[in-house]
């Protein structure tokens, strides 16, 4: 995960479990800006144990119980307090009896949430939250570096340097522009060079302009 800049605040948080203020933090931001990569990573560099939502949701009491004393990482959490409120408050306290930490990681902040439960709620909203935010232009020159490299690409900085001030400054923006890029490369079996990357992008762009048309 490229660190720095937009979530360098929220990485460096998550890092240090022991200086939370509270048993829990949430750390939130925009689609694909690595979220699970993060909750993953906390999980392995402390031992623990990473659960998406579908996972959380089919542990019994008794497994929560044996988590609540080691670090734990849930995914998409605001699902998980959708679906299953009443285990999550009980594994939420357990933790905090046991002196474990959980790191919760969503796309949205607490506030909207859908709880019925008015414990739930003021614990919620009581938690400390770390938010990634949108790159910057350093990030995203950074970020198509590396995923572009996920994809076994390798881009020149001529065309780095044109694609950064042409495209929105999100990761979603950027995944999407490498995932197509990545399936022009198969095709036209070469490399991702600026051409081919200029022929890429101007395609995203009418397909927008298509997509703004009809709506």
């Amino acid at each position: 995960m490229i660190c720095g800049g937009p979530n360098q605040a929220a990485v460096q948080l998550a890092s240090r479990p022991e200086a939370w203020a509270t048993h829990a933090l949430c750390v939130t931001g925009p689609a694909r800006c690595g979220l699970t990569y993060l909750a993953r990573a906390w999980a392995g560099r402390f031992g623990g144990q990473y659960l998406t939502a579908a996972e959380f949701g089919g542990l019994k009491l008794g497994a929560l119980d044996a988590l609540a004393g080691g670090h734990v990482a849930l995914d998409d959490v605001d699902l998980i307090v959708a679906k299953r409120e009443e285990p999550f408050l009980l594994f939420y306290n357990m933790v905090a009896a046991k002196g474990g930490r959980v790191l919760l990681v969503a796309h949205t902040g607490a506030a909207s949430w859908r709880t019925g439960i008015a414990d739930l709620r003021s614990r919620l909203n009581s938690m400390p939250v770390a938010e990634i935010g949108q790159p910057d232009e350093a990030h995203v020159r950074a970020r198509l570096r590396a995923a572009a490299a996920r994809r076994f690409m390798k881009l020149s900085p001529e065309t780095i340097n044109y694609l950064v001030p042409r495209i929105d400054l999100s990761y979603e923006a950027i995944e999407t522009l490498m995932d197509r890029l990545s399936g022009a490369v198969s095709i036209a079996g070469k490399a991702p060079g600026l051409a081919l990357a200029r022929l890429v992008l101007e395609g995203l762009d009418e397909d927008r302009e298509e997509d703004e048309g009809a709506g």
